[in-house]
């Protein structure tokens, strides 16, 4: 690894990426939307009809693809992992048109262990050259450490340690076994770990697993529905760290504690009892206390149960 000559390259134009109204609601299914209270997210003729915030994750995950030329860059394919992940809009997201996302290393870190590449993407609307995102992502590669480099960075967006009390609200859903299936046609990684047996067991997994990436925004759906009423418009930004796998068919915990204009989160697995996502927040314009709103999100259909434990703050449990 050369940390300089990494940096020093760039930023290069890596993703022009076309796209309609059917590809936002194709990417709204494969995050797990449904009908009952999230049709501003599927359907072109409703009056808000929105583009979902991580939407944009697709294009950036394809531009990703470079740093397998970048210079100064060497990593064996099979031992990269992405660590964390930061997403921040600028505005909201048009539900068509074309999104040019421009790349640069922002820094090499040497963990020892591994090397953790911070790559910074910008996405633009092609049309207007108006930034629309931010991302950064923590992309840590195995074995590729002990080069000499330095092991912090100012450029490294950092995570944050959970409140230590209960959460204000639990969210549970339970993902499709075809969830991966159908998100790596509509979120943009067609790696086959996430529906090739043989290819997971090669890669050290029993079976094939669920794209980190979806499991975020299954959390994200989760806080705007219980603490923004349910408005993407309400969403700036949002940080996690991918801890753990997701098998697709399993149920997914959201913890969340309202934290000012953060809300801060995991993600669990109902099953294993296993974090798969942590030290992770969403920064929210004008956020609703704790629950607010939900009683437009979810019906008698969905099941909503109200509980208190030891007396402290009514926790919010909804089972879709």
């Amino acid at each position: 690894m050369d940390a300089q000559r990494a940096k020093s390259h760039g930023p290069v134009v890596s993703d022009v990426f076309d796209y309609t109204f059917k590809d936002v609601i194709g990417y709204a299914l494969g995050v797990g939307a449904k009908a009952s209270h999230d049709l501003h997210y599927l359907y072109e003729n409703d009056a808000n009809f929105s583009t979902f915030p991580t939407f944009v994750v697709g294009p950036a995950i394809r531009s990703n693809s470079v740093l397998s030329t970048w210079p100064g860059i060497e990593f064996d394919p099979t031992k990269v992992l992405h660590g964390e992940h930061y997403l921040k809009l600028f505005t909201t997201i048009p539900t068509d048109g074309r999104l040019r996302c421009e790349i640069r290393i922002a820094d090499v870190l040497d963990k020892g262990s591994g090397a953790l590449i911070l790559s910074d993407v910008m996405v633009y609307n092609e049309e207007t050259n108006k930034q629309i995102a931010f991302q950064q992502f923590g992309v840590f590669v195995v074995g590729a450490g002990n080069f000499g480099g330095k092991r912090s960075s100012q450029h490294y967006i950092p995570i944050v340690e959970p409140p230590r009390r209960p959460p204000d609200v639990v969210t549970e859903e339970k993902t499709t076994p075809e969830q991966a299936i159908l998100y790596r046609l509509v979120g943009g990684d067609l790696n086959p770990l996430h529906i090739d047996a043989e290819f997971a067991q090669i890669s050290g997994y029993q079976q094939p697993i669920l794209h980190g990436l979806c499991t975020l925004a299954f959390s994200v759906r989760h806080v705007l529905r219980s603490f923004a009423g349910n408005d993407p418009s309400n969403f700036i930004s949002v940080k996690v760290r991918f801890a753990a796998s997701v098998i697709p068919g399993q149920t997914l915990l959201t913890e969340m504690w309202k934290e000012g204009n953060r809300i801060c989160f995991q993600t669990k697995v109902k099953e294993t009892k296993e974090i798969v996502l942590s030290n992770a927040y969403v920064e929210l314009r004008s956020p609703k206390s704790e629950g607010a709103g939900s009683a437009d999100v979810f019906d008698n259909k969905s099941h909503l149960e109200i509980s208190t434990k030891s007396g402290r703050n009514a926790k919010l449990i909804s089972k879709l």
